[in-house]
């Protein structure tokens, strides 16, 4: 039934008008209860739409219906207009305007599924994005390797991945979170031991580990190298768009760099800070269209297609860099208080903390060229 504001008609006996008046009564008691659109529209009017079992509200400016509540799935409806939260499509699918990861793509499947890209992270914690470091271990003809090294990203990191670049032996390779050692600081570790059966070794093998973490920065792209100081035979490499000590402490004065192995009578670091447009190059040469072989990492394409400019002269990034999340934030009243992520509102002003990165003396500043 719907109201109609026409009845009862002007001028005419009550008594005649009692079946009108119980109709528009009755419409307005049940939220104009219908299986089409009321034909009088008003905002702010409240509708229950049988067809669609959905409880509606016209908007303020009566031009559209606001979906309230889905009584056929007893939930609240996919329609959530901001930007970057779900929608509802005429056909009921649920749209994604801005998914909440960066490297991914959700497909358009009819249905229940997801569809739209996914460009941009969007979470309590400023923006929080995701990034990809990676660690790698080299195993030469002489024998058995191994290094202990920080993972990328620290605390903030996920599960690492680890695989080998070799496929003609049976490699074993042990990774575990820590070697024999004492640390000064928190840091998140990884032992990578790697070792090929027999006595013939007929080049160098390499073992990696791939870290999936989040992160607020991404300001600056690092690669440190340890090497041989007189062989200049490289025995690890670590890349990430933070510095090691993002995650790990915060403190680059107390965490220089990532191996927790180095010893300086035999050892020498390097750090290359590839540009955005070296960086590009880099990352389309992981991408293999053979779908029998896997895409390659990084640190697997700076190893096979690039080498250390012996010549060259790098400069040290000056700028500040993101080096972790707050541990305290400020309530409305101003007031210094613990931030505590798990209550923390989307668009809550969390300013990262950013430091300028001081160069160890010890640490060359070199670029990559290609092989």
């Amino acid at each position: 039934m719907a109201f109609d504001p026409n009845q009862p008609a002007i001028g005419q006996n009550i008594h005649a008008n009692v079946t009108a008046i119980r109709v528009s009564l009755n419409a307005l008691r049940s939220c104009e209860l219908s299986a089409t659109e009321p034909s009088n529209l008003v905002a702010g009017i409240w509708w229950f739409d049988t067809t669609s079992n959905y409880l509606k509200l016209r908007n303020e400016a009566n031009t559209a219906w606001q979906l309230v509540w889905d009584f056929g799935n007893n939930r609240l409806p996919l329609n959530v207009l901001a930007p970057g939260e779900l929608t509802a499509d005429a056909a009921g699918r649920a749209k994604m305007a801005d998914l909440f990861v960066v490297d991914a793509k959700i497909n358009d499947v009819a249905g229940s599924k997801l569809t739209g890209n996914a460009p941009a992270l969007f979470v309590a914690q400023t923006g929080i994005k995701t990034s990809i470091g990676s660690t790698s271990v080299s195993f030469f003809k002489t024998g058995p390797a191994s290094a202990n090294l920080v993972l990328p990203g620290g605390t903030y990191g996920f599960y690492p991945q680890v695989w080998t670049s070799n496929n003609t032996y049976s490699v074993t390779m042990n990774v575990r979170i820590a070697d024999t050692l004492v640390l000064e600081t928190a840091r998140t570790n990884i032992w990578i031991y790697i070792s090929i059966p027999g006595t013939v070794y007929d080049e160098t093998y390499y073992g990696y580990a791939q870290q999936r973490y989040i992160t607020t920065s991404g300001e600056v792209a690092w690669v440190f190298i340890l090497r041989d100081k007189v062989t200049k035979q490289i025995f690890a490499m670590w890349q990430a768009p933070d510095h090691p000590c993002f995650g790990n402490g915060g403190k680059p004065g107390v965490l220089q760099h990532p191996f927790n192995s180095y010893d300086s009578t035999k050892h020498e670091i390097i750090v290359v800070n590839p540009s955005l447009e070296e960086l590009e190059e880099m990352y389309a040469e992981c991408d293999v269209e053979d779908e029998t072989k896997p895409d390659r990492d990084i640190l697997q394409v700076i190893t096979e297609a690039y080498e250390i400019d012996e010549t060259s002269e790098a400069i040290w990034p000056d700028k500040e860099v993101t080096v972790g999340l707050p541990k305290y934030t400020k309530d409305k009243q101003g007031k210094k208080i613990l931030a505590d992520y798990r209550f923390m509102a989307p668009g809550a002003d969390i300013k990262p903390i950013k430091k300028k990165i001081p160069k160890p003396d010890y640490i060359l500043c070199k670029k990559l060229k290609k092989k």
